[in-house]
């Protein structure tokens, strides 16, 4: 009986810090899905694309989840301080992503050349993010970024070969 007494002698939660809290975890367990998601939907999207079929479902579905993720990672960063370094990465993730997707279907000078390293940076950087995540180890901050640089390659010379083919309407 006297834990009990101890345990309602302590000092309650303000209210205001459990509801941060509560969004907070809602927020990172969003945030962590819509990360599968993207990390998922990246390669289906190459694979649709490399098989010459529509890819407008995974592309949507991918810009979508990079979207979701930097919206999340505002959240996190405003509810946790020790998470403002997420910030600016997610939103250059969204811009790669944004602009790789834009470069090919707005046909941009050289779209060829610039839309695997915009896409594909905006995938690294979601691997970057989860092995960070994970492991914390500094190494995880280059090493995606060096593994990445073979499928960007592949990639570059898979459009160029591929020419003067009709830039399609969706990317």
């Amino acid at each position: 009986m006297h834990a009990l007494h101890a345990l309602h002698a302590l000092p309650a939660r303000p209210a205001r810090r459990r509801e941060v809290v509560a969004v907070r975890d809602v927020v990172l367990y969003l945030h962590v899905v819509l990360g599968a998601s993207g990390l998922l939907l990246g390669p289906a999207w190459l694979v649709a694309r490399s098989c010459g079929r529509s890819a407008h479902g995974p592309a949507a579905g991918y810009q979508a989840a990079v979207a979701g993720i930097t919206a999340s990672a505002g959240v996190l960063a405003v509810t946790d301080p020790q998470l403002g370094w997420l910030l600016p990465v997610a939103v250059a993730t969204e811009i790669l992503a944004v602009s790789g997707a834009l470069a090919r279907r707005r046909d941009w000078p050289g779209w060829r050349s610039c839309q695997p390293h915009l896409l594909g940076g905006s995938y690294v950087a979601l691997v970057t993010g989860v092995l960070i995540a994970e492991t914390g180890n500094p190494v995880f901050w280059l090493l995606p970024a060096v593994v990445g640089q073979l499928p960007i390659a592949l990639a570059k010379r898979r459009l160029h070969a591929a020419g003067a083919s009709p830039v399609p309407t969706t990317a």
